[in-house]
């Protein structure tokens, strides 16, 4: 049966090409649709969920006092906290930017997920003027431990400059995810705040990491409660929800994508359908000398149904596996080619379902017109 199946499958070249290229097409544009929506759905790590962000209920981007950290630090619940302050950076040249993350050396580590080799977390905390880089920022411009890098910035110094002298003390790997490709610079906030020429004394956030995360709602309330009467206010919500209302403010994008999926495999499955209508419509005499040489309704109905399947299977395994390809590729061509979007194993088992559903439904007008065949009238076609 697979011989009879396979031959009618290849008999004709040119058609066989056009079909699998146009399954090919759309499991490639799947595989990576699918890959980019876990950009906007990223997986959340258990200290996402827990940790706490205080900004400016007003406008995000207006910065807070300092000042506010010590009310902060004696709110019932809160075993850490700390501030920061961000700028954009760039190194030798404007392309080359990634972001610069003033905080102080005094609460980073119990509220910020990085790890640090504990030679270099002591160079760091004894260095003024130090800093530390994630791995994919020292391997981007080749930086050593050790080495003095200017960074200029966005951010006016006093002097009327904008280059930022720093030493690479050490690596900082984010503890919650190792392997990100994210390229950041972290500094001393002492460092920056009395250097720069606005904005003296001032955070854009504020983190905090609760006793026990179950109360993170509840302390975030307290947290507002203090300054509601202050002037700038605050707002405090849990890492994973400030992420998830950042990603809504985007649009629905895994809507978006869903829409488009939906568009390219109709399109698809009107190309198949098509063909493999025609096809069978070809060789209807074929199928009655068959039938009438003892094959059953069952047996031309399956090898049709096998044809349909190969053309998509074939077509999507390959589509899939050149989308796998490309994403393992990109990262490596693509400096700032997002790490997150990756090809998840869910993400190929739903594609193989797609592959034998699809094929099953572009059989399903052909097999209706076989399993009615008269093998007088095909014969008598002759």
């Amino acid at each position: 049966m697979f011989a009879l199946v396979w031959t009618n499958f290849t008999r004709r070249k040119g058609r066989l090409a056009l079909t699998l290229a146009s399954v090919l097409i759309a499991f490639l544009l799947f595989g990576m649709l699918m890959a980019a929506r876990q950009v906007f759905n990223p997986q959340l790590s258990k200290s996402d969920q827990s940790r706490l962000i205080t900004v400016n209920k007003v406008s995000r981007g207006t910065p807070l006092p300092i000042a506010y950290a010590q009310r902060i630090r004696q709110v019932p619940g809160i075993r850490a906290a700390a501030y920061a302050t961000f700028m954009l950076g760039w190194y030798q040249k404007r392309e080359n930017a990634f972001a610069v993350i003033a905080a102080p050396a005094k609460g980073l580590f119990d509220t910020f997920p990085v790890t640090v080799k504990p030679e270099q977390k002591k160079a760091w905390l004894n260095d003024r003027g130090g800093a530390l880089a994630t791995p994919a920022l020292m391997k981007a411009y080749g930086w050593k431990i050790g080495q003095h890098v200017p960074v200029m910035s966005t951010l006016q110094k006093k002097d009327g400059g904008s280059t930022w002298d720093v030493t690479i003390d050490g690596v900082a790997t984010n503890k919650d995810h190792p392997d990100a490709k994210v390229q950041q610079l972290i500094v001393h906030y002492d460092y920056v705040n009395e250097g720069r020429a606005s904005g003296k004394d001032t955070a854009m956030m504020f983190f905090e990491v609760p006793d026990d995360p179950v109360k993170a709602t509840s302390v975030a309330m307290a947290i507002d409660k203090i300054f509601e009467n202050a002037s700038p206010q605050t707002k405090t919500s849990t890492t994973k929800s400030v992420v998830h209302n950042a990603i809504r403010q985007a649009g629905d994008i895994g809507g978006i994508i869903t829409d488009v999926a939906i568009a390219v495999f109709f399109s698809m499955l009107l190309v198949v359908g098509a063909i493999m209508f025609q096809s069978a419509r070809e060789r209807h005499t074929e199928f009655a000398a068959l039938r009438a040489l003892g094959f059953t309704r069952g047996s031309i109905l399956r090898m049709v149904i096998g044809e349909s399947l190969l053309t998509c299977l074939i077509g999507g395994l390959i589509g899939i596996g050149i989308a796998a390809g490309l994403i393992a590729i990109l990262p490596n061509a693509l400096s700032n080619f997002p790490s997150s979007m990756t090809l998840t194993g869910v993400a190929v088992l739903v594609a193989v379902g797609l592959m034998i559903a699809f094929g099953l439904i572009a059989a399903a007008a052909p097999a209706g017109q076989l399993w009615r065949l008269s093998i007088r009238e095909a014969l008598g076609r002759t």
